[in-house]
Parts: structure tokens; C-alpha cells; sequence
């Protein structure tokens, strides 16, 4: 799982935060994301990406305790 989340919580992240950097300027577009867009889309991602490992953990916890 460790990797996994390396990856999930690094290395995606980065590589979506430059997409939406780089194509206004790479594909010659008029409008540009805005920073505020940003930063939303990417606290957005941190608070669905730890609700799900939050679960899963409780899940394994539950499992690991017999209760199910």
C-alpha cells in the first residue's frame, strides 16, 4: 500500500498540477486556469484521496479485530 500511496499522493498530483500549469501555455490558449482553481482542485484531491485510505484503514482494522 505504501507505494500506492506514493504514487497517488505524489507523482499524480504533480503530474495533474502541471497539465492544468502548462497547457494554457504549451496549446497557445486565451484563457488560463487561475491559481485559486488550482490549489481548490488539489485540496479537493487530498481530502478524497485520505477519506478513502481512512476508510480502508478502518476497514482493515475492523477485519483485523474480528468484529466482521
Amino acid at each position: 500500500m505504501r507505494q500506492k500511496s506514493r504514487f497517488y499522493f505524489i507523482i499524480y498530483l504533480l503530474v495533474c498540477f502541471l497539465v492544468y500549469t502548462l497547457s494554457p501555455i504549451l496549446f497557445h490558449k486565451k484563457e488560463y486556469t487561475s491559481m485559486k482553481d488550482i490549489v481548490g482542485m488539489i485540496v479537493t484531491y487530498y481530502i478524497l484521496i485520505g477519506g478513502y485510505y481512512f476508510i480502508d484503514f478502518l476497514s482493515k482494522r475492523i477485519k483485523k479485530n474480528g468484529k466482521v
